[in-house]
């Protein structure tokens, strides 16, 4: 993921509609606009114009079956967007290796959010290698 489709999928996410709109289709797998919508309790319209909105960022994926259009994550581009909040976080060390905080100072907040972003990227990719059949 290059930086200008990062700031995509960043600014995709800055919506708490999206975020919660993305989280429910985590848990609950592919789900119709009108399902989303009756859950989150929001109107079918502004649905679509959220997922339009993920879709485009990358972060969901659709394919109509019928009159039947789930939605679904795309896990592949969220592991992508974990290992760019990584990659931002983390401050170069002296030997050019990434480093949990740029200075001593910082090391509480940014360790903490690293080590949650590093457990859900591994996790994610360990989903992603089970669905391609591969070992663990």
């Amino acid at each position: 993921m290059n930086e200008y489709h990062a700031a995509d999928v960043f600014r995709a996410l800055s919506v708490p509609s999206r975020m919660q709109i993305l989280l429910l289709l985590k848990s609950r797998g592919p789900l119709p606009v009108k399902t989303i919508a009756e859950t989150l309790d929001m109107t079918s319209p502004a649905v679509s114009q959220h997922l339009k909105v993920l879709r485009q960022a990358g972060l969901v994926q659709s394919e109509r079956q019928g009159y039947f259009v789930p939605y679904a994550v795309d896990a592949e581009a969220l592991s992508d967007c974990c290992g760019m909040i990584v990659r931002v976080c983390a401050c170069p060390g002296p030997s050019g290796t990434a480093k949990p905080a740029c200075n001593e100072t910082e090391t509480g907040a940014l360790v903490r959010q690293r080590e949650v972003l590093l457990r859900e990227l591994e996790r994610v990719e360990k989903e992603l290698a089970a669905l391609r059949g591969e070992e663990v």
